[in-house]
């Protein structure tokens, strides 16, 4: 992932693989909203459900706030 910020977008693309029916899943992060940085990517089962959670992780004392979060159906 990209490096953070005072302020950290993060992205997630969905889509599905045309010829197996899997979910593959990308993360994407930006400083500036504009300018986007690929991360991890992951493949999900045809079947599986897709929970969705945000975790922040940083050194002690950091405190992490989301704020317009949306979640959009594929």
């Amino acid at each position: 992932m990209g490096p953070p910020n005072e302020t950290t977008w993060l992205r997630l693309r969905h889509r599905l693989s045309p010829s197996t029916g899997e979910h593959l899943l990308r993360a994407y992060t930006s400083r500036d909203g504009r300018t986007w940085t690929a991360g991890g990517a992951w493949t999900l089962l045809a079947d599986s459900r897709i929970p969705v959670g945000l975790s922040s992780m940083g050194r002690g004392g950091t405190t992490a706030e989301f704020d317009c979060v949306r979640v959009r159906r594929p």
